[in-house]
């Protein structure tokens, strides 16, 4: 729990048995724009053929039916009890939007069912999801032929500013000057006295020398990747060690 805010948790809704209900985008939409107080819809509770509890859910005439697309939303719901198993749910609340100093929070009760909202299958849903679907379907982007010059501030450039800027680093740093083999050796040396393992990266950001050339000589004084516990890695031969076989 965040250190923010209270940190004493209101119990006096831990009785409280609640619903947690899964319902369409569109129709939850209409529930969160509503004006606060007023009815969003009524629910009504029957027995079933089996005795099951049978619930339904009526929109309230007061909410517009329109939806996505222009299209009009169902009005009539059916709630598909699906029951909570190996579970222990329950919904908690803040008095304000976000884990704040001096805010307070509560428990309002446990999930005692879990339920899907699912809309009575109509002619208008028919034509709701074909309308989505049509929706859903249609590109992001769209290609289109113009017939005049586009009268913008944009204009193509040869180079981009990370090109430049790649360019004038090179220029800073300057060219890859190829040194003696003597000297690349003696370097490689001098780097293998402070650690025993190097990666080739490394190696190359301590001599800066050209790739090929200093593969050519690491092939000739050193191993590459002969212990499995340092792969991809190169020492020096036995032979031109100058320092104990473990690594400082």
């Amino acid at each position: 729990m965040s250190e923010k805010g209270d940190t004493e948790l209101d119990l006096s809704g831990a009785k409280n048995d609640l619903w947690l209900v899964k319902v369409p985008k569109y129709l939850a939409e209409k529930w969160i724009n509503t004006r606060e107080g007023c009815p969003v819809g009524k629910l009504r509770l029957s027995k079933g053929a089996q005795g099951k509890t049978e619930v339904t859910y009526t929109m309230e005439e007061s909410i517009q039916h329109v939806g996505p697309a222009g299209k009009s939303i169902p009005t009539q719901y059916s709630f598909r009890m699906q029951g909570i198993v190996s579970q222990s749910l329950a919904v908690f609340s803040t008095s304000v939007g976000g884990p704040k100093a001096g805010e307070k929070r509560s428990l309002e009760g446990g999930i005692v069912q879990k339920i899907d909202c699912r809309p009575k299958i109509n002619n208008n849903y028919m034509q709701l999801k074909r309308a989505q679907r049509i929706e859903a379907c249609k590109p992001v982007r769209t290609t289109i032929q113009i017939k005049s010059p586009v009268n913008t501030v944009y204009k193509p450039v040869s180079i981009t500013r990370e090109e430049r800027e790649d360019t004038k680093r090179k220029k800073v740093e300057g060219k890859k000057i190829r040194m003696s083999r003597e000297e690349l050796e003696a370097k490689l040396y001098e780097a293998f006295e402070k650690h025993q393992y190097y990666s080739f990266k490394d190696l190359q950001s301590i001599t800066n020398q050209p790739s090929a050339f200093l593969s050519e000589v690491l092939k000739t004084i050193c191993v590459y990747g002969k212990h499995a516990e340092h792969p991809h890695m190169w020492e020096l031969r036995e032979e031109y060690r100058h320092h104990s076989g473990t690594e400082d």
